[in-house]
């Protein structure tokens, strides 16, 4: 039991710290002023920083600091781009400052200081975005690129309120306590709601709390399990490499299982943290979405009285990063992509795709974002790059068999998807969490680097597949027509 513990000190310490975070969001909700509330929940945000980073704690405290500086010292039409480089070139140097004689960043730092970066570039995009919304309904077409405003284009077309906090709200968004641990990421907007619409007081966050947290339990006892079971380092053996060929191809399938069950009940406390405050709870009409909070009639939800507000019903969709039922049974691995980590989902999408300058390039920004994002290691690369290779082969799949498929033939087209999905996602979650090219090169070498083939062997027979179809297709349609004229 010791071991156990001393070998997972940093991890317990974590969670220990995830549930105080859930504990006090009732407390935090009930202070009286919203000025209480805003300095309550940035010193509890310090303090955790400091109990998790120790000695690094200046340096996140730092960054976040030097972050809301840049923004508010620069022009709100450039500030987005100077606070993006300035924040993942700060990413970087923290991340390699062991080499210069700065603390080494712990895990947990790390996912910190990731936040942080989130949040002070997410809050610039969000600033630059309004006022690029507003020069839109001004028509000041003299200043802003017509190109560069139809990007911005989103589904609620009422919003038009110019983004443009104080420097101390930004330190209050940046150090808030909720959400800082390991997410979600949420929007300033969300953030400035919370303290400002009467939503949090009327809707049920004991409720939603206790039915968000009652399956953490068995995601930790199955990320027990898993990982004493079979664990990561094993893959790496002799005794690994003289096994089956079908027992080592499998492999990744249970360090991808224990994996999943650590994230979704990371993320899941991390959700509950916002349920237990009340941050991200919105009125269902909204229609709301991750990250983003209501896509429709929001300058209305602004206006609802405490009345309406009493008599509404509510969710919690804007701080919603998992649907876990959904990681596991989708067919394709385009959809789950979009029920993983939603909420940096939509930061990547908002933030570097929707705004990148370059239409052919913008999958391959948004992908070498997040890379960096979560870190220097080939297993990233290894991981994020070669999802898009995998979804060119499954599209022609999906749209040759799947789409149109009825019943039974549906059914077992769809397993055959979900088990190559499945398969390739553990396949690159073994470098995700082997990390380094070596120990990557390893385990690959052990199995023959096999899938790369497969999904090549994938890509051209779909090629060739979705040639014969287009070709057969005319063909069809003609016959069809000569049995109709012929009745």
């Amino acid at each position: 039991m010791l071991g156990f513990i001393t070998k997972n000190l940093n991890d317990i310490i974590y969670l220990s710290l995830l549930l105080f975070s859930v504990f006090i969001g009732p407390y935090y909700r009930k202070l009286d002023t919203i000025e209480a509330k805003k300095w309550a929940g940035s010193i509890l945000g310090i303090l955790l920083i400091i109990i998790v980073s120790g000695n690094s704690a200046a340096l996140l405290i730092m960054s976040g600091l030097m972050g809301i500086s840049i923004i508010k010292l620069d022009t709100i039409k450039r500030c987005h781009v100077t606070t993006f480089f300035f924040m993942f070139g700060y990413l970087f140097v923290f991340r390699i400052g062991d080499k210069f004689g700065l603390p080494a960043p712990t895990g947990q730092t790390n996912l910190i200081e990731m936040i942080i970066v989130l949040r002070v570039v997410g809050v610039a995009f969000e600033m630059n975005g309004s006022w690029l919304a507003i020069s839109k309904d001004k028509k000041k077409e003299t200043d802003v690129p017509e190109a560069e405003i139809k990007t911005l284009k989103e589904k609620d077309d009422e919003f038009n309120e110019l983004i443009n906090p104080e420097f101390i709200d930004l330190f209050h968004y940046t150090f808030n306590y909720i959400g800082l641990l390991t997410g979600p990421y949420y929007r300033y907007r969300t953030f400035d709601d919370y303290f400002h619409l009467p939503f949090s007081k009327h809707v049920d966050c004991f409720g939603f709390t206790i039915n968000t947290l009652k399956i953490v339990p068995l995601y930790i006892s199955l990320y027990l399990a898993f990982s004493n079971i079979w664990p990561l380092e094993y893959i790496l053996t002799e005794e690994h490499n003289n096994r089956h060929f079908l027992y080592r191809m499998m492999y990744p399938w249970v360090l991808f299982a224990a994996f999943r069950q650590r994230i979704y009940s990371g993320m899941t406390l991390a959700e509950s943290v916002c349920t237990s405050a009340g941050l991200g709870a919105y009125p269902v009409q909204g229609r709301n979405r991750t990250g983003h909070g209501p896509t429709v009639g929001y300058l209305k939800l602004k206006k609802m009285s405490e009345e309406e507000a009493k008599m509404t019903e509510y969710d919690f969709k804007t701080v919603e990063s998992m649907e876990v039922w959904g990681c596991e049974t989708v067919v394709t691995l385009r959809d789950s992509m979009k029920v993983w980590n939603k909420a940096v989902q939509y930061w990547v999408a908002m933030v570097v795709y929707k705004r990148f300058p370059v239409k052919s390039l913008k999958v391959h920004a948004a992908l070498f974002v997040s890379v960096i994002w979560h870190g220097f290691h080939a297993g990233y690369f290894f991981c994020i790059y070669f999802c898009p290779f995998y979804l060119m082969a499954e599209d022609i799949y999906y749209k040759l068999y799947y789409k149109e498929a009825t019943g039974m033939k549906k059914k077992i087209i769809g397993f055959i998807m979900w088990f190559l999905r499945s398969h390739s996602e553990s396949y690159q979650a073994a470098a995700f969490l082997l990390l380094t090219f070596d120990r990557i090169w390893i385990y690959y070498s052990s199995v023959y680097h096999y899938w790369y083939g497969v999904w090549l062997a994938f890509l051209i027979l779909g090629l060739i597949l979705s040639k014969v179809h287009a070709m057969l297709r005319p063909k069809r349609q003609g016959v069809s027509r000569t049995e109709v004229v012929n009745e």
